[in-house]
């Protein structure tokens, strides 16, 4: 009996996801993480909280004031899921606010 041949993918699809898996293995840095700070916890949460810290899928914020430490608290998994669309789901997995410097 002949070998099963498998189909041909496009040469897109291949690229593609070529580019998936390199975007998945990418280390998160300071600017992918500030660059999408703001969309997710909106203008005025950004502009009392500063990421401040990744260690490993841990991101730790820096915030203002108590009263935003508490709102931001409230919010985190409205935050999260939004962080983990832009940067991908296995890029953060949890965030830990701390009243700060920033």
């Amino acid at each position: 009996m002949p070998a099963k041949r498998s189909a041909a993918l496009p040469i897109g699809e291949v690229v593609r996801g070529l580019f998936e898996d390199l975007e998945r293995e990418k280390e998160l840095t300071r600017e992918d993480i500030d660059a999408h700070w703001k969309a997710a916890a909106g203008e005025s949460g950004a502009r009392h909280s500063r990421p401040a810290l990744i260690r490993k899928t841990v991101l730790t914020v820096h915030v203002d004031s108590s009263g935003w430490l508490q709102d931001l608290s409230l919010r985190k998994r409205e935050i999260l899921k939004g962080l983990k669309r832009m940067l991908g789901k296995d890029k953060i997995t949890e965030i830990q606010f701390k009243i700060g410097e920033f």
